[in-house]
């Protein structure tokens, strides 16, 4: 039998935006409910989502999603092949196809970790020149983006619970329940990432001041060493006729000895110091 239903044309206009965030409203006819998947196309440091708009009647379910939505086709290719009972129920049928998109985004959570992971290990590695400072800082604004679109989602679906108008029995809000769980997860992840990313980056620069100190420490040893060289080489380098040992064979020898001498003189006061 054919079931008519009135479309609100504000509700279309909502299904066709791709920029539109999860969101829920309801008539007496239909439910409208907006979720973000996310994007198959996009790379692990950049994970973006795109919507996915549901009008739910007590009788059908109407998606409208991009073409090339590999949620759909993979559950649509299960019921086609697979000898496992068909949901019987609209509530059933929308958990299955909410629970595929947000399979999605958890599954991203091991490709960020491992982007994350790479960067980590190039950030503290001396001899490579870290250059990637505009992917990571797209990364963390995307997982913000992610971060707020999870918590709205989160509220949409559970608006969407306590309002909409098709009976669900207990077992289905459980399922309903751990929706919600795995969108915590999302958010949770989103937030950790975030702290990672700036804990990286204090955790580079905090390096990078280290190797400065120790550059700069390095110089004035060898400049506190070669300071009293220099004097002595002042000294004895002026345009006097009488200074001491200036005209005897073993002078160059003794205030060699005295130069050699500062230098171990010092760097042992350095090396009992910790400071070389």
């Amino acid at each position: 039998s054919w079931i008519k239903v009135l479309f609100d044309d504000r509700h279309i206009r909502d299904t066709l935006n791709e920029t539109h965030p999860p969101f829920y409203d309801g008539t007496d006819e239909y439910d409208l409910l907006i979720v973000r998947a996310l994007c198959p196309d996009c790379y692990a440091h950049a994970p973006s989502t795109r919507p996915v708009a549901f009008i739910i009647t007590p009788h059908a379910l109407i998606s409208i999603r991009p073409p090339n939505d590999s949620t759909f086709f993979k559950l649509h290719k299960r019921f086609l092949s697979s000898s496992r009972k068909i949901p019987d129920s609209i509530p059933m049928l929308l958990y299955m196809l909410i629970d595929g998109i947000l399979d999605g985004l958890l599954s991203q959570r091991e490709r960020v970790s491992d982007v994350l992971n790479d960067w980590q290990e190039r950030l503290l590695d001396r001899n490579d020149a870290f250059s990637d400072w505009q992917s990571m800082m797209h990364l963390r604004g995307q997982l913000r983006r992610l971060e707020v679109v999870t918590e709205s989602q989160m509220e949409a679906l559970l608006e969407w619970r306590e309002q909409t108008l098709i009976t669900m029995d207990s077992a289905m809000l459980v399922r309903f329940n751990d929706l919600q769980e795995h969108l915590k997860r999302i958010y949770n992840h989103a937030t950790v990432i975030q702290h990672d990313i700036d804990s990286l980056v204090q955790v580079y620069f905090s390096a990078n001041t280290q190797r400065t100190n120790e550059i700069l420490q390095f110089l004035a040893v060898i400049s506190a060493i070669f300071l009293p060289l220099n004097l002595a080489a002042g000294f004895f380098g002026m345009n006097f006729i009488h200074l001491p040992m200036l005209q005897s064979w073993y002078g160059p020898w003794i205030v060699g000895t005295i130069m050699l001498t500062q230098i171990a003189g010092l760097y042992w006061w350095f090396r009992r110091r910790g400071w070389v």
